[in-house]
């Protein structure tokens, strides 16, 4: 039975689903919309004290276990534990690590201020044999929720066998500890709860059939999460959109871009592009462009691997080689500094045709060439024009959300119409959008950019978690280009360049890392 309808106020009713790196992602820009992380754990522990006393009634005298974990599941126990008892409960706290390994910062505030009260007992054990089933009205489990991770080893083991021969209503915060919240997979010896009361959406592993014996009945709480925290970019879609490199990391393995461009007039778009890419992660930048572009790129940065092509633009004697490269990397980035040749948007069409199913960023020039074409791509495409090149795209002006949906469902792919407001729309008319930037980002070379760091994101996507998400991952894209926009102006005023932004890319990285450490 999903949900408690008509029986427990101010829980959701018709929940979305979401995967946990949309949950974690949507947390994290929370904190960046203003909303710490330690309201939304109050929020839960409080809604975890309500679902109880909404179940078993009055909680005067009710005799309440806890079992809490050292991470945040664990302090939304310890916030659930303050609340029954301030309601007249009495409750114990088993507190599964020493209080010196908690590793979550607010749960650890919420520990302090808890830990001298009179108001409940909380107690280590430091022998797990000492687990013993109790003969309770209710037990909570808050021990790991979304953070389980393999085999359950002690003193969760115990623990949870405690909890499971327990008497009295077994409850789960978030996710039973043992239940994979993606893929509902059971660990054994996981917790069986009776109800389980989980943050903000149903998480998939929730609703599969080998996990409904251990999650029991479903409360879906609103915690807090807002809806612009959702829709448009943040921190959140940086930290857990684009993967860390793993410790076993080797050369290449974490994302290969091939970049296309230039031509006898332009040689810093393609700079600029394939630079980006090396600067949000990518391990390999290749450039494909005519011999002095280059050769020029790669003076400037050594870690541009040239790719010369003969002649001063790119042409069809070149498709068949470009063909070939590109098999050996991740992504294609086609269009900074082409030009608008006949012959190289003649190119531009062929090549496309032949990557077919590749993971492509069209951008500029690029974008003119197949602007009059009935070309269908796929939505591991990316175009990203400007409002301008949008108009071209659609046939009309308009607005820009209507045209990045339009031009979205025309091509098949996935776009980014740039503005003060970026939009990026797949072809199914699902969107996102983007607020970060300063009006100093309005000069040449910054798009260039943008394509870089979502070629090199993308790249990293595909290479570590073997799939595209391109919603999220160009989302992710916008958001570092425009603060590193925000910071370059920080430093240098209003008179910036493409350079300004690109040399800016890794302090806008790092800064996604403040909104991970709690509030505490």
């Amino acid at each position: 039975m999903l949900g408690m309808p008509n029986i427990c106020a101010g829980f959701i009713k018709e929940p979305q689903i979401l995967s946990i790196e949309d949950i974690r992602s949507y947390e994290i820009n929370n904190v960046y919309n203003g909303i710490p992380l330690l309201l939304l754990m109050e929020n839960a522990g409080r809604a975890v004290a309500d679902a109880i006393e909404c179940r078993i009634g009055d909680l005067k005298n009710k005799r309440v276990i806890v079992y809490a974990g050292r991470g945040g599941n664990g302090g939304d126990a310890l916030v659930a534990s303050k609340h029954l008892s301030l309601r007249g409960a009495d409750v114990t706290v088993y507190m599964l690590y020493d209080f010196n390994l908690i590793e979550h910062q607010d749960t650890l505030v919420n520990l302090k201020s808890l830990i001298n009260t009179k108001q409940l007992k909380i107690i280590h054990l430091q022998d797990p044999n000492e687990y013993k089933p109790q003969d309770a009205d209710v037990l909570i489990d808050g021990i790991l929720g979304i953070g389980v991770k393999g085999k359950l080893r002690e003193p969760i083991a115990s623990a949870l066998k405690a909890f499971n021969s327990s008497t009295g209503l077994r409850v789960a915060i978030d996710v039973p500890t043992g239940v994979d919240p993606e893929t509902g997979n059971v660990a054994e010896g996981a917790a069986i709860a009776d109800v389980t009361i989980t943050m903000h959406s149903l998480k998939p592993g929730l609703i599969k059939d080998e996990a409904k014996h251990y999650v029991g009945e479903i409360m879906v709480a609103e915690i807090g999460i807002i809806k612009d925290s959702e829709i448009y970019s943040g921190p959140g879609d940086v930290l857990f959109r684009i993967p860390k490199r793993p410790k076993d990391a080797i050369k290449g393995g974490n994302g290969k871009v091939l970049t296309i461009g230039g031509s006898y007039h332009y040689f810093g778009a393609p700079y600029y592009a394939s630079s980006a890419a090396l600067l949000s992660g990518a391990d390999l930048s290749f450039l494909a462009s005519p011999e002095k572009v280059a050769i020029s790129a790669a003076q400037n940065n050594p870690g541009i691997i040239p790719f010369p092509l003969e002649g001063d633009y790119l042409n069809e004697n070149h498709i068949s080689e470009l063909a070939e490269e590109a098999k050996r990397v991740d992504v294609v980035a086609i269009g900074p500094g082409l030009g608008n040749k006949e012959e190289t948007k003649e190119a531009v069409i062929k090549l496309i045709n032949l990557l077919k199913g590749k993971p492509i960023v069209i951008d500029a020039d690029a974008l003119k060439s197949i602007a009059n074409s009935d070309i269908k791509l796929w939505e591991e495409v990316v175009l990203t024009p400007h409002r301008g090149e949008a108009a071209l795209l659609a046939g009309r002006t308009g607005d820009p959300e209507e045209l990045s949906i339009e031009i979205a469902k025309k091509y098949n792919a996935t776009v980014i119409v740039k503005g003060p407001v970026d939009v990026i729309c797949l072809p199914k008319g699902k969107c996102r959008y983007n607020k970060t930037g300063h009006p100093a980002m309005a000069v040449g070379g910054t798009g260039d950019v943008l394509t870089g760091i979502i070629s090199g994101f993308l790249s990293r996507r595909i290479t570590l978690m073997k799939n595209a998400n391109t919603l999220h991952v160009v989302t992710a894209a916008a958001y570092i280009s425009g603060k590193a926009g925000e910071l370059a102006v920080k430093e240098k005023g209003e008179n910036i360049t493409a350079l300004d932004v690109l040399n800016n890319i890794q302090n806008a990285i790092k800064e996604t890392e403040v909104y991970t450490r709690g509030s505490g």
